[in-house]
C-alpha cells in the first residue's frame, strides 16, 4: 500500500478477536443497512502513522499495529492543519484514561448516546469528538460506532476514502 497519510485521516479497522465479533454483531443488530464490518476506529495524527486510539486506554499507537487486519482509511474533503489541531487538541484530555468497557453495554442497549457518565469515549466516539471540535461535523460523537463511521466514509461526500482493503 502506497499512501500518503496526513494528519486528521480517520480510520476503521476490523481484527478477528472475541470482542471484535461481539461488537460487529452489536452493530450488525443495530444497523440500518444489516452490514458490519469495522470494530474499531482512530484518529491518524501524522504522516507517520501514529495514531491517538481508545483500546486498553486512550492514548497513541502506531497504524502497523493493524497490519493484516481489513481497514478503511479516509480523508474529510475540508481537513486542514488547523482544524485537525483544534480537534486534537480537545481529544487529547483523554490521553492516559482507561478504556470505558461498560460503554460497550450501553451501545448494545441503545443508550450510549445518552448515557456517557465515565467522561472518556469508546474508540469510534473519539473519532467523531475529534471531528466535532474540528468544526466538520455537528455530531458531539458518543453513540457512534465503527460501523456508523465506515458508512459515513463510503456515503458522505465530504470524504474521500483513501484505501479499503488489508493493510
Amino acid at each position: 500500500m502506497n499512501l500518503t497519510l496526513k494528519a486528521g485521516d480517520y480510520f476503521c479497522v476490523r481484527n478477528d478477536s472475541f470482542l471484535s465479533k461481539l461488537i460487529i454483531l452489536q452493530e450488525w443488530i443495530k444497523s440500518l443497512d444489516h452490514e458490519a464490518t469495522y470494530s474499531h476506529a482512530g484518529v491518524i495524527v501524522d504522516s507517520n502513522g501514529t495514531t491517538m486510539e481508545s483500546l486498553r486506554k486512550v492514548a497513541h499507537y502506531d497504524l502497523q499495529t493493524h497490519k493484516g487486519c481489513k481497514i478503511i482509511i479516509a480523508r474529510h474533503k475540508e481537513m486542514t492543519p488547523e482544524n485537525f489541531q483544534k480537534g486534537y487538541n480537545e481529544i487529547l484530555k483523554y490521553n492516559g484514561k482507561v478504556y470505558p468497557i461498560f460503554r460497550l453495554v450501553f451501545h448494545l442497549l441503545g443508550i450510549a448516546k445518552f448515557l456517557h457518565t465515565s467522561g472518556v469515549p469508546v474508540c469510534s466516539e473519539l473519532v467523531v469528538e475529534h471531528c466535532y471540535h474540528a468544526g466538520l461535523c455537528d455530531h458531539d460523537g458518543y453513540g457512534w460506532t465503527p460501523d456508523n463511521l465506515a458508512d459515513k466514509m463510503r456515503n458522505y461526500n465530504c470524504y474521500d476514502v483513501l484505501y479499503e482493503g488489508i493493510l
